[in-house]
């Protein structure tokens, strides 16, 4: 089973992007996150044409998040209603005869550090590790998406200028450590450090200069990781014409 989750920073200015993703990488499953559009039948409509089905949580100029599947894939939408109760940020969705839990996340960005913004991306972060911990009881947990957070130092070409940044505050590594300790595995860790990062910001072409951050992830249960086919930053999608600032990343399961 191959995943792709992919920030795009907008579903309309990347959908020649996301065409060409589906048609060159031929996912199963799709998780896009920052859609920043309203119309949920708009996002089911543009994947309904290369015969994937859709659910999506969406909302006007700001984040969203959608899961796209191949028809055959018997997937079933169990929404979180508390992570989405003011922001459209998460899609899980259930497939039974995998037993497998798929988790699509857009985490706050809790910018800047010393307004509520800051609050509300921790507190958000303890409902997700109170869910997960639900779901774990009785599925295989696949966690994914843009985290909005840069678990430790390496994982920044600077971290210097992340310091009075929400993405590494100690208290936003502790949260995001919590996951990691409920068993789940962070399968890019051990990439090498510049072949890792996901984001690279718009200014002064940081892509090129692979002056980047990992801030994107799957974490996943210890049985998916026995079963890793390939693993991979899709970096030469954020060398194209009208870009996001984030990398796809993909996983393909042997499941």
């Amino acid at each position: 089973m191959k995943i792709i989750s992919w920030n795009v920073n907008s579903l309309r200015a990347r959908e020649p992007i996301i065409e060409k993703i589906i048609k060159t990488e031929a996912p199963d499953i799709i998780c896009l996150q920052e859609l920043k559009i309203l119309d949920k039948e708009y996002v089911e409509n543009f994947f309904n044409q290369f015969s994937l089905k859709t659910v999506a949580e969406t909302q006007k100029s700001y984040n969203g998040v959608s899961v796209s599947c191949k028809r055959e894939i018997a997937l079933s939408e169990n929404p979180l209603k508390k992570l989405n109760m003011t922001q459209a940020r998460n899609n899980t969705v259930i497939i039974k005869d995998k037993n497998l839990a798929i988790l699509n996340c857009y985490f706050p960005n809790g910018n800047p550090i010393d307004t509520d913004k800051f609050t509300n991306k921790l507190e958000w972060m303890k409902l997700l590790y109170k869910e997960i911990e639900i779901l774990k009881k009785e599925y295989e947990v696949l966690l994914m998406g843009d985290f909005n957070v840069i678990p430790d130092d390496e994982d920044a070409h600077d971290i210097k200028k992340y310091k009075n940044d929400a993405l590494a505050q100690p208290q936003s590594r502790k949260e995001f450590y919590k996951l990691i300790n409920l068993d789940l595995i962070d399968v890019f860790k051990t990439t090498p450090k510049k072949q890792s990062y996901t984001f690279f910001d718009y200014k002064t072409y940081k892509f090129g200069k692979e002056e980047g951050i990992r801030i994107d992830f799957f974490l996943l249960s210890p049985f998916l990781k026995s079963k890793i086919m390939k693993l991979k930053v899709l970096k030469e999608y954020r060398d194209m014409d009208r870009p996001s600032d984030h990398c796809p990343i993909l996983i393909d399961l042997n499941i």
